[in-house]
Formats: structure tokens, C-alpha cells, sequence
């Protein structure tokens, strides 16, 4: 009976943290192609056991109802995670938000706010003239170790 209990702990275990990890992994931004190779392989790893064991959590007759919300959440975010690592500007929530104010705007109700898209990976926000990707300072506006004044 102890052992049956150490495999259900680590069947919990894999279920609760292969979502999150395969989260943090996917956003680890890599320039070298084996290093692509190497993250996507980890990646689909997590994301294979979290979905498996989720799917189990939520399949399995007769099991608890907390045993189930483990199950669901794992496969939640096992489909954050894939989202973020191959479908990045997929965006479902946008698209229905969308069609909702096209709806309530045809109708002169108030509309829903959304976030602003960005456009090449360019804020459309901010002082985006005068910073370079990634949020780093180019050195020659006055707030870098090169523009000091």
C-alpha cells in the first residue's frame, strides 16, 4: 500500500508542475538551431506527461472531485504553454472580444477595451523610437552606461 501511495504522489506531482515548467520553458529564447532542437524536445516531454496524466486525472471512473480539478488544470496549462512555445499571436479572447464590439458598437453601447496589438513586434506604445528590442537602452538617448550625460 505504501508504494501505491508514492505513485499516486508522483502521478500528482508530474500533473501539478509538468504545466508550469514546460511554461518557463517556453518562454527560454534561443538563437542556435540544436538549442531549439534541444528546448522543443523538453518542451513536448513536459507537455506530454501533463497532458497524459490530466487526461488520466479527468478520465479515471470514481475518482474524487479535487483528484479531477488537478487533472483539468494540468491540461490547461500544458495548452498555455504549447500555445505560447507555437501559436504565440493566437489569441481566442481577442477574437471573441472583437466580434463583441463590433456587435455593441453597431448598437452605440459601450464597447469592451482591449489591449493594443503590437505591429512587427514594435510596441505602438511608449517611447518606442529610442529603444531598441528586447527593452534595452541604444546607448545614445541619455540613460545608458554610452549616453550618460
Amino acid at each position: 500500500m505504501e508504494s501505491l501511495a508514492v505513485v499516486v504522489a508522483i502521478l500528482f506531482l508530474i500533473a501539478i508542475i509538468s504545466g508550469p515548467i514546460a511554461i518557463g520553458i517556453s518562454r527560454i529564447k534561443t538563437r542556435s538551431f540544436i538549442g531549439l532542437i534541444f528546448k522543443r524536445i523538453l518542451h513536448g516531454l513536459f507537455i506530454l506527461m501533463g497532458t497524459m496524466v490530466g487526461g488520466q486525472w479527468i478520465l479515471i471512473p470514481g475518482l474524487p472531485l479535487f483528484a479531477r480539478i488537478v487533472g483539468v488544470g494540468s491540461i490547461y496549462f500544458c495548452y498555455i504553454a504549447s500555445r505560447n512555445e507555437y501559436f504565440p499571436e493566437f489569441r481566442v479572447f481577442a477574437i471573441i472580444t472583437e466580434k463583441i464590439n463590433a456587435l455593441l458598437a453597431r448598437k452605440d453601447l459601450k464597447t469592451i477595451p482591449v489591449r493594443k496589438r503590437t505591429l512587427e513586434n514594435k510596441a505602438v506604445f511608449g517611447p518606442a523610437a529610442k529603444w531598441r528590442n528586447g527593452g534595452r537602452s541604444s546607448g545614445r538617448d541619455g540613460h545608458g552606461p554610452g549616453g550618460q550625460h
